[in-house]
């Protein structure tokens, strides 16, 4: 595989995301959703090309409060969203911040017959867990974990040893568990078991074509590419063609210009016709 690097740019960095790979910036893109108005993009942000999705939500958030556009409800994707990032928003803009939460880490929360973390009772109140066994923790701990604290506990092992469920709960010696404070946590459990409901599907079916306003930003304007040095100036393309599409976008409202159809490939076409 082949790239071109601009050695004048110092600011670009490699970035990836799954199998594609680019030397360059990141820009991120907040819009308006509704049926009766025009979708309006209100916040433009640019970072280097290794910062994650995941970190730029408070940051975009800061950013809608400075211009007073924060939304009462924020549809974001996977890659924006946690719990952590849940609370926040709710505790510090009122924002309900909505997206798919990914499954835990662990191989228990991924088989069905084994005890994620949700099967065990916490004893928010005596630092304590009781296992589906009906063994208590031996250890409770707040470790740091980068710009977070964890809880971490274990089981002992000779409870473990001889539990007539061990099997479906650790592989180890011991069963070990990880997790955040009570409002953390409850928010986890709650999102997880309402996204699987039809009533969250179709509050989520509003973002549904977002992606086109990175595709109308790349064929209008030329999003991918920037035609200066520099994180400012890349920046203040990035706000430049935040603002011709707004224009362009109003201009079709305006003259009752409907949406483009979404493109369907011809394998994917060919799948609806034989079905």
């Amino acid at each position: 595989m082949t790239r071109l690097v601009n050695p004048d740019a110092i600011e670009a960095r490699d970035g990836a995301k799954r199998d594609t790979f680019w030397d360059g910036c990141k820009v991120h893109l907040t819009e308006t959703c509704g049926a009766d108005t025009p979708n309006l993009i209100t916040h433009v942000a640019t970072t280097d090309a290794t910062v994650s999705d995941f970190d730029m939500v408070p940051a975009v958030h800061a950013g809608l409060a400075r211009t007073q556009l924060l939304p009462d409800e924020h549809l974001v994707d996977a890659g924006y969203v946690s719990a952590r990032h849940i609370v926040a928003a709710r505790r510090d803009h009122s924002i309900d911040l909505v997206g798919p939460m990914v499954p835990g880490p662990s191989w228990q929360g991924r088989t069905d017959g084994r005890f994620p973390v949700g099967a065990f009772t916490i004893d928010w109140d005596h630092c304590k867990v009781t296992c589906p066994g009906g063994k208590t923790s031996t250890r409770w701990a707040r470790e740091p974990a980068g710009d977070r604290v964890d809880i971490r506990v274990q089981f002992s092992m000779a409870d473990c040893r001889r539990c007539h469920v061990k099997d479906s709960c650790t592989r180890g010696p011991r069963r070990k568990l990880t997790f955040q404070d009570l409002d953390i946590q409850e928010v986890l459990h709650q999102r997880r078991a309402e996204q699987e409901t039809d009533e969250w599907k179709t509050r989520y079916q509003l973002r549904a074509g977002v992606e086109g306003t990175i595709s109308q930003g790349v064929g209008r304007c030329g999003l991918r590419r920037s035609r200066y040095r520099g994180l400012a100036k890349t920046s203040l393309q990035h706000q430049l063609t935040g603002a011709a599409i707004n224009l362009a976008r109003i201009d079709a409202w305006l003259s009752g210009t409907s949406h483009a159809r979404t493109r369907v490939s011809h394998s994917a076409a060919l799948q609806q016709s034989e079905g």
